[in-house]
């Protein structure tokens, strides 16, 4: 199912089996206008969508989800994966800030 508040949100810059990174849009895009007007940040939501996008599935279940620091516009972020025993472990990390988010999922199967 297509996301719109993806639309423009991000773009890919680097791909891999394990680790995607992403650049997000500037504080001109509609979710962050939203969420919020003057301390403008990704939602987790999003960050969990984000992936889901990219990775063309469907999220199933989201467990031992931890936001930790906010990730803002402009930001370079990357998602590094790992398999785990019930599913894949997702870091949302950056160079100057580290661990961003973790979270595990696992996926519907189609």
């Amino acid at each position: 199912m297509a996301n719109i508040l993806l639309d423009g949100l991000y773009h890919i810059v680097n791909q891999s089996d394990t680790q995607i990174d992403i650049e997000l849009s500037d504080a001109f895009h509609p979710v962050f206008k939203a969420h919020f007007e003057n301390n403008p940040l990704l939602p987790g939501f999003l960050q969990l969508d984000i992936i889901a996008d990219i990775l063309k599935k469907e999220i199933d279940t989201i467990s031992n989800a931890k936001f930790m620091k906010p990730i803002l516009p402009k930001m370079q972020i990357s998602y590094v994966i790992s398999e785990t025993k019930r599913g894949e472990r997702i870091k949302i990390v950056d160079s100057k800030s580290g661990t961003l988010s973790d979270f595990r999922v696992t996926w519907k199967r189609i």
